[in-house]
């Protein structure tokens, strides 16, 4: 096959193919969509529908072990995030796939048509390298977009993830007061967030939802803490007093200049 190592940018899609891949017939049918055949090879419809299962199996792995504190539900809407047709073609746009794919017609150079690719890229690896190989190119391949999410994209919003641990465990939902200080333009927010049985917690922001997120990760912090298996009650009074300072040392250092 050509040498295609020519059209390739930087960092580009070679660069974490396993070595000598590149000239396996497996790589030119998994760059060739369906209006580009001719009857020589086959398009590359069969090793996405393979690529497709590979892909999910070794994200679902990966995020298990990389988050251990995630909920399932949260590791399902990161997995879609991740293998979704957009994330997917924007990658393989980065990777330089676009000018890689070949075809019938220009217009078919859609961003499915990328993603498809991407995904029979996957399946072809995983033909010629097997399962772990699958992995190391999926590692390469999605790391930098894990590596650019915060805890907010991994976990969700704090608010959220804390709404659906307390629905897990069959728990009241918190009570939130709100009262605020300071001018229109510079206004600080304090809001006080209430879990029967396990305590109260304050968050302090320049947006109202800023100073609950705070309140939200301090309850969770708490949580992660207790286990909540127990009311704050039965819990050591030494031990709760010790997570209480930290915490209120947390807001205080959260607290805006002048609070």
């Amino acid at each position: 096959m050509a040498d295609r190592r020519a059209w390739r940018p930087e960092p580009g899609i070679f660069s974490i193919l396993p070595v000598g891949f590149v000239d396996h017939p497996l790589f030119a049918q998994a760059l060739t969509h369906r209006s580009g055949t001719d009857g020589s090879h086959d398009s590359n419809e069969r090793l996405e529908l393979l690529g497709d299962a590979v892909l999910e199996l070794v994200i679902t792995d990966q995020l298990y072990h990389r988050f251990p504190d995630a909920t399932e539900g949260r590791l399902t809407k990161l997995r879609a995030a991740l293998v979704s047709r957009a994330t997917l073609a924007e990658r393989a746009e980065e990777l330089g796939l676009g000018e890689l794919l070949v075809v019938g017609q220009a217009d078919a150079k859609s961003a499915n048509a990328l993603s498809n690719a991407l995904e029979a890229i996957v399946g072809a690896v995983y033909e010629t390298d097997g399962l772990l190989g699958a992995r190391h190119f999926v590692a390469a391949l999605l790391d930098p977009l894990l590596a650019a999410a915060g805890d907010d994209e991994i976990l969700g919003d704090y608010k959220s993830h804390l709404h659906e641990l307390l629905a897990q465990l069959r728990q009241r939902g918190p009570h939130y007061e709100v009262d605020w200080t300071g001018p229109d333009h510079d206004r600080v927010f304090r809001v006080r967030l209430s879990i029967e049985g396990l305590g109260s917690f304050e968050g302090v922001g320049h947006s109202r939802k800023e100073a609950e997120q705070v309140a939200c990760r301090e309850a969770l912090d708490e949580i992660g803490v207790s286990g909540f298996a127990d009311s704050t009650s039965s819990r050591d009074p030494e031990e709760h007093h010790s997570n209480k300072s930290r915490r209120q040392a947390r807001v205080k250092k959260a607290s805006p200049p002048g609070a």
